[in-house]
């Protein structure tokens, strides 16, 4: 099944009539579960026979059934699959993104319940550290968060830290990723550069000292004078643009990195061509389940 071709540009009215029931959801994802074949996750054994549950298989050898919503980020839903497809689909092809209170609104689900599979997504959102940043880098610490009536001047408050990096393509910028930080020491710097940031590529920051001592590792790394953002303009440009996103659409958020994950990862993919949503279901089939506790305590 040729997924790209399948989604690209369709319209939420075909992909209703596509996706209008489980059964039509349910065949998706046992073709993206086993697309290279079944093999019982128990003990390995290839053949295998349907059972009275649609889209299940059970190993010929073990008797153990599998769905095909088991051991993903759809396994056991409280509510039908159409509607999980259907808020996947908005999630993915809104331009700025939608958040779990418009979900409930448009689902008829409960809040939690839309917050809950929300995050799931934002889950499959995360970075698999594959990609790395080349070329061409800058990076930059910012804060994030609203005025509090009691924190005045440059006090922190409750604001939380970022560093942001993004990889620049011209006067544009390629690629970005973001986390957050306790800290702007080099213990909290460090994993967010090894993680995401080419070891060759050439890295500019401000004169943060902490990103001098990264230089015994990042060779091409110089440093310059911020100038008041005018010396980074493009990652100021980042940096407002995702403030002003998580204003807009979110509002004040208590966990801020799944939303930097999204943030990032629907920059990243802005010329997909709207296959999105292709890369997000499987994504979705790929990541190991999640439960309520293991998604909210991560943040």
């Amino acid at each position: 099944m040729n997924i790209v071709k399948m989604f690209e540009g369709l319209s939420i009215y075909e992909f209703q009539a596509q996706f209008k029931d489980d059964k039509s959801c349910t065949d998706l994802l046992v073709s993206l579960k086993w697309e290279d074949g079944y093999s019982c996750r128990y003990c390995g054994y290839t053949n295998y026979c349907g059972t009275k549950r649609y889209g299940e298989r059970r190993c010929c050898s073990c008797k153990k059934p599998e769905s095909a919503t088991a051991h993903t980020l759809f396994h056991k839903l409280k509510f039908p699959i159409h509607k999980a497809f259907m808020m996947l689909y908005l999630i993915s092809t809104t331009k700025k993104g939608i958040s779990a209170l418009e979900l409930h609104r448009k689902m008829g689900l409960h809040k939690r319940t839309c917050l809950f599979f929300k995050r799931k997504v934002m889950a499959a959102m995360s970075s698999l550290f594959i990609y790395k940043m080349e070329g061409s880098v800058e990076v930059d610490e910012t804060y994030i968060g609203g005025k509090e009536k009691s924190k005045v001047g440059r006090s922190k408050g409750r604001k939380k830290l970022v560093v942001i990096g993004i990889q620049r393509s011209g006067k544009g910028i390629y690629k970005a990723y973001a986390r957050q930080i306790n800290n702007a020491g080099v213990k909290e710097l460090k994993p967010f550069f090894e993680d995401h940031i080419d070891i060759n590529a050439k890295i500019k920051t401000d004169g943060w000292r902490s990103y001098t001592s990264l230089k015994k590792t990042y060779k091409n790394l110089k440093q310059t004078k911020s100038n008041n953002g005018k010396n980074f303009n493009a990652l100021h440009r980042f940096i407002m643009g995702l403030k002003s996103w998580l204003r807009g659409i979110h509002g004040s958020v208590r966990d801020l990195q799944p939303y930097l994950n999204e943030y990032t990862y629907r920059f990243n993919r802005h010329k997909s061509n709207g296959n999105i949503f292709n890369l997000l279901i499987k994504r979705m089939v790929n990541f190991p389940a999640r439960s309520y506790n293991q998604i909210f305590s991560a943040a």
